[in-house]
């Protein structure tokens, strides 16, 4: 479990973020601008809140005057926007986190269905299979947290209701918590029963 307290500064903007991420997934929903990235950064390390405290499965991750550095937070992040090499093959592609066992990468490209395309480049894919290319790598990474930025953006209406399908699924299955963001109310209805909301700098649990 996954749980933060965090108050963080940048320039004039502040953002308060309180809860809690259990097993599974959460959704976390807000306009564009509203503090959502911030956050984001904050939970990963790449920002430093002003006052607060982070911690993993009872590992303090921050508190004022301590910090565990991004690499060492073992989060899995799947970004929105383009979130694969291109120039690399698959199987380049998901081991670039070095983490993972022979078994281990055995049983992603197979769950995700990718065996038959790890000697390809990854530009020569279809967008569906590079989001898959990407949570591949994300959970190589043999993570704590998962985050998925927008996961299903930018794909057309079958594909997206196939990884969503797919994506669900995996996530079920590695019982481990997940952040997904979104914009779409039908799409974190579908996907989560726990859900965090973003409004004017202020993330909480929704009631």
């Amino acid at each position: 479990m996954i749980s933060f307290d965090i108050v963080i500064e940048r320039g004039t903007f502040v953002v308060k973020a309180q809860g809690t991420l259990q097993e599974g997934i959460t959704t976390l929903m807000g306009p564009s601008g509203s503090g959502k990235s911030t956050f984001l950064k904050a939970l990963c390390g790449l920002l430093t809140p002003k006052e607060g405290r982070i911690t993993a499965n009872n590992e303090v991750w921050f508190e004022k005057g301590t910090g565990v550095p991004t690499q060492e937070r073992h989060i899995g992040y799947m970004p929105q926007g383009n979130i694969v090499f291109p120039h690399m093959t698959v199987e380049e592609n998901i081991r670039y986190s070095k983490q993972g066992s022979p078994e281990l990468f055995d049983h992603i490209v197979e769950r995700l269905r990718l065996t038959p395309h790890l000697k390809k480049k990854a530009k020569g894919l279809s967008g569906g299979e590079q989001q898959r290319v990407a949570l591949g790598r994300a959970l190589y990474s043999k993570p704590v947290l998962l985050i998925l930025d927008e996961p299903l953006t930018a794909l057309d209406v079958n594909l997206r209701a196939q990884l969503q399908q797919d994506l669900v699924a995996i996530i079920s299955e590695w019982a481990i918590p997940c952040l997904w963001v979104t914009h779409s109310e039908e799409e974190a209805a579908a996907v989560g029963n726990h859900r965090l909301l973003c409004r004017d700098g202020v993330i909480a649990e929704e009631t």
